[in-house]
């Protein structure tokens, strides 16, 4: 392929190729299928196709001594293997392994360029993960060759590969995933505020909120790929699950609480019109339930047993108080305990594999 000219010859996928320090005109595309070019192909690549719009986007240069420089346009649809264990805020490697389909080591051999192997624009990329670095190595590797139904041969290929180091971004979970949630949950704690005779708004909250967080986590899980494996995703979402079942477990208690309450004030009430006291006192409408410990209404003589379980009442009608009000400093200082340790372990693991 040596030539007289002064420059590098240039042939590419136009009809007449003319570069131009030489002028030299150049057949197009037919030059190059009568030239050998190396049978590579991308062996993790599930889609590939060439570029030929307007026309065969390739090009190749020839120098004086005849060293051919070849470079064509291709678009890959590469399979990558990814760890999903501190998603969202993992980081993959995607690799690119470029092989000879049918030659040996010692028939062709393989190298990448000393100085900027792997190039790309910095303009250019996936919006869910932001590109860290590009990065070449080798993976050579021996394998079956020339095989039929009885022999094979044995032979050492040489074999290209790029990495790729990815880092998701974080700004997309952050809005539509952590701080939803996050909110949530919060919202179920209104319930501890609710009066706790409320059955139906206090258990309508709860179910309300924990159906629309498994809704939530469902959405973002019918995203990935199902694996054996749980994600942190999936962890954050189970503690934030188990909080709000704890909101349903504390009403529960504290439901068990005035149901007592109840029980003796009705009792309480029943002795004491057997006992024939009829100047009942009512407690005022707009008393506050906050602090409305006491039965539902009053007399100005009570007998022993009827005092006695109104005093029953009272007790147990405290407790679910003290419960809720309990429930307003733990919840939320037990899940920011627990969102710290989550952010320090997955901030820890993260590091580890970066």
């Amino acid at each position: 392929m040596k030539h007289n000219q002064t420059g590098h010859i240039l042939i590419n996928g136009g009809n007449f190729s003319i570069f131009q320090i030489t002028r030299s005109k150049v057949p197009d595309k037919n030059v190059l299928d009568k030239i050998w070019t190396p049978d590579l192909y991308f062996a993790n690549a599930r889609s590939s196709y060439f570029h030929e719009v307007t026309v065969h986007n390739f090009n190749m240069y020839i120098s004086k001594e005849g060293r051919i420089s070849y470079g064509t346009r291709v678009t890959l649809n590469l399979a990558c293997n990814l760890n999903l264990k501190n998603y969202p805020l993992d980081s993959q490697i995607c690799y690119v392994k470029i092989i000879s389909y049918a030659h040996v080591q010692h028939e062709m051999m393989v190298r990448w360029f000393p100085n900027e192997p792997i190039r790309y624009n910095p303009d250019i990329k996936p919006p869910e993960f932001e590109i860290k670095s590009f990065d070449q190595g080798y993976c050579n590797g021996t394998f079956h060759y020339t095989l039929t139904h009885n022999s094979s041969r044995i032979g050492n290929f040489s074999c290209l590969l790029g990495m790729i180091r990815l880092k998701r971004e974080i700004g997309f979970h952050l809005v539509q995933s952590y701080i939803p949630t996050g909110l949530i949950v919060a919202i179920s704690w209104v319930s501890f505020w609710i009066d706790r005779r409320a059955v139906p708004a206090r258990v309508s909250l709860s179910f309300t909120t924990l159906l629309t967080l498994s809704t939530q986590g469902n959405g973002i899980r019918y995203q990935l790929p199902a694996v054996s494996y749980a994600k942190s995703i999936d962890l954050f979402f189970g503690i934030c699950t188990l909080f709000i079942f704890g909101v349903l477990l504390e009403f529960a208690l504290v439901n068990s609480y005035m149901r007592r309450a109840n029980k003796y004030n009705h009792m309480a009430e029943k002795l004491q019109s057997g006992y024939g006291s009829k100047n009942a006192i009512y407690p005022s409408a707009d008393c506050d339930s906050e602090y409305d410990e006491g039965p539902s209404r009053f007399y100005a003589h009570m007998n022993k047993n009827s005092a006695q379980l109104m005093y029953k009442a009272l007790q147990y009608s405290r407790k679910a108080l003290s419960v809720d009000k309990a429930a307003r400093i733990a919840f939320p200082s037990k899940i920011s305990i627990h969102f710290e340790n989550y952010i320090f372990i997955l901030a820890f693991s993260v590091g580890m594999l970066d």
